[in-house]
């Protein structure tokens, strides 16, 4: 498919770029400029908190203010872009890898996430850049610009002095354009030489920005779509990636209004299901949700021994992964939201920053903290092993299933849903000397079992180990050729008793601790959950994209990035694994935050004096309200 690509590993290149980025600097920015900013502002999140939803009702809109879309349309087009597949899959590989603890340093950067929010998308207004000219992101209403025409256009009177040009024109705003405006143009014009340092992390936001888009914000997110559709209703690749391009590439040709006006209807719309659907899961354990949330938080300060499928975790693991994926899912201080922030009808920055603000606190507060409860409670993390290797002949590895009373109740109907030929085992290897288990993948080839729903049915299983036999014959080789110790995986494998699990990634555990409460309820609400959150995903990140290459490459390149952007669409659905695509997503993440948050720290200053003053005349009373 990417013959590209093929000359080398991509997998090891995308995780080692992605273990560079997302070292303990990364870590301690992040946090560091999340507690800094929380002290200096004296916790704006209580204030974003409170005057939030004022803003984001229209309270304070004036139809006459500078943008494109209003409060809500931008809160709405941000957050498309961040409640996606991190709040699904996410979580759940936050919780299988870093355990409960992770969960709560989710919820630390969903707090800090919220000041970050409203730094930066405080000075993505206050420098956004306003031209009077078409908006060259929708060529399809340029025509009506046209018309509409007051300024610039042969054969027209100019206005009289004062007057308001009726063409929507074009905002565009960002870290790499506060970054422009606010340092590189004014040291420039100093002669000082820090302009080319603050030059070269915009240029670098904005590939990264380009990069990041058709990474985590299509090819994953189209990925997990066609997997979801293919698994559980048996949908062609080929057929949900032509269908999906096609709907992307519609709303995507109309700009950030169009985009606005798709978000406003569809974000509301799938956070409530997804609510709904995760209450109910969770209502059925209501009685327990305080021992679970203590479980969080004191996971996170203490390590986890090996449970079932999950093999342990430092308090160190935890913490990475769930600084990871709550920045991957509420993409705080990344700065993306800022360019959908930007856009927004207002001449007031500060009030931007506080609407903006509130998309952490939804985004892995809320949203975030019920796929997770669901997820423990479930007990899905913690599994049993379905049985355990009984012999090795030759290929084929020969399973004998559990007895039934090591396999709670719930969790037999979404077990025997899921075990057919084809279905992806994991073999759990322990290597003489080490506490954690080697995981090795093997796929039934053989299953043996009656009719009826109860796990006595489960009769044998063999799973072929082949490629396992044959990995490590060839380093066993090379071992000898280096004269180094071969592993010791594959001799561990051949002794009987290893324990075997159901193989799960990201939101196929979601979907399966769903089906512990109703049988096949999983199955269609995270379909239909990965299915919105990843279109409505795509849709933004699309034009977060746009921004970053018309930054480096003009107004020039935004159809064509369009055009290349709907084709990465068809090409991410068509791909048989994702993990590439992960690590390098991660890093282009990690990549964004070290280019904006120097910027925003310096510039941190400039947004405490503008919020002084916006709350002194907001507690005065001296804000007109335009909605009564």
């Amino acid at each position: 498919m990417w013959p590209i690509l093929a000359a080398f590993d991509v997998g090891k290149f995308a995780e080692d770029f992605s273990g560079m980025v997302w070292t303990p600097y990364l870590f301690f920015l992040l946090m560091g400029c999340g507690i800094v900013f929380s002290v200096a502002s004296k916790f704006v999140q209580w204030r974003i908190m409170r005057h939030g939803l004022s803003c984001i009702r229209g309270d304070y809109d004036n139809p006459d203010d500078v943008g494109a879309i209003n409060h809500f349309q931008a809160l709405c087009a941000a957050l498309s872009a961040t409640i996606g597949l991190g709040n699904i899959a996410g979580v759940a590989v936050a919780i299988s890898l870093g355990g409960p603890g992770a969960v709560f340093w989710m919820w630390v950067i969903g707090f800090l996430g919220m000041v970050l929010k409203f730094f930066e998308c405080t000075l993505a207004v206050m420098f956004r850049d306003v031209r009077d000219v078409p908006d060259p992101s929708a060529p399809a209403l340029m025509e009506a610009d046209a018309e509409r025409r007051t300024l610039e256009y042969a054969g027209q009177s100019p206005p009289e002095a004062g007057a308001k040009s009726e063409a929507r024109g074009e905002v565009r705003g960002g870290p790499m354009w506060y970054i422009q405006k606010a340092l590189v143009d004014p040291l420039k014009k100093r002669n000082s030489m820090w302009w080319v340092l603050f030059k070269a992390l915009a240029v670098l936001f904005a590939i990264s920005t380009v990069l990041n888009s058709f990474g985590g914000g299509n090819m994953f997110q189209g990925w997990n779509v066609a997997d979801m559709l293919e698994k559980n209703f048996n949908v062609n690749r080929v057929g949900s990636a032509t269908v999906v391009s096609i709907l992307v590439a519609l709303v995507i040709i109309g700009g950030i209004k169009r985009i606005g006006q798709v978000a406003s209807k569809l974000v509301p719309t799938m956070c409530v299901i997804y609510v709904l659907g995760a209450l109910y899961v969770v209502s059925s354990h209501a009685a327990e949700i305080p021992d679970y949330l203590m479980l969080i938080v004191k996971s996170a300060f203490q390590p986890v021994s090996t449970q079932g499928a999950f093999t342990g975790v430092s308090i160190w693991v935890a913490f990475n992964w769930g600084l990871k994926r709550a920045c991957f899912s509420n993409e705080a201080g990344e700065g993306s939201a800022a360019m959908a922030h930007a856009a927004a009808k207002t001449d007031e920055p500060i009030r931007e920053g506080v609407v903006a603000g509130v998309g952490p606190f939804i985004d892995t507060i809320i949203i975030c903290t019920m796929s997770a409860l669901v997820i423990l409670m479930s007990g899905t993390w913690v599994r049993p092993a379905l049985g355990t290797i009984e012999r090795i002949d030759g290929d084929d590895a020969y399973i004998t299933f559990a007895e039934a009373s090591t396999i709670p109740s719930e969790l037999v109907a979404p077990y025997l849903d899921r075990l057919e030929v084809d279905t992806e085992l994991l073999i759990y290897v322990l290597i003489p000397g080490s506490n954690v288990p080697q995981q090795v993948s093997a796929k039934i080839t053989a299953l043996a079992r009656g009719e009826g729903d109860e796990w006595a049915i489960l009769q044998a299983a063999t799973v072929d180990i082949k490629g396992q036999r044959e990995a490590a014959e060839i380093e066993a080789s090379e071992a000898e050729a280096d004269e180094k110790p071969a592993s010791a995986t594959w001799t561990a494998l051949q002794a009987a008793g290893q324990d075997v699990h159901l193989s799960m990634e990201g939101a196929e555990m979601t979907a399966f601790a769903f089906d512990t409460a109703v049988r096949g309820f999983g199955k269609y609400i995270i379909t239909l959950a990965v299915c919105l959150f990843a279109f409505s995903t795509m849709i933004s990140w699309s034009y977060y994209g746009e921004k970053g290459a018309e930054y480096l490459l003009g107004p020039g390149a935004i159809l064509p990035y369009k055009f290349i952007f709907v084709i990465f669409v068809f090409g991410g659905m068509y791909m048989t694994k994702f993990q590439p695509v992960y690590d390098f997503s991660d890093a282009t993440t990690g990549l964004m935050v070290l280019c904006n948050l120097p910027a925003v720290l310096v510039l941190s200053p400039v947004v405490l004096r503008a919020a002084k003053d916006y709350f002194s005349r907001l507690d005065s009373g001296q804000m007109p309200k335009y909605r009564k």
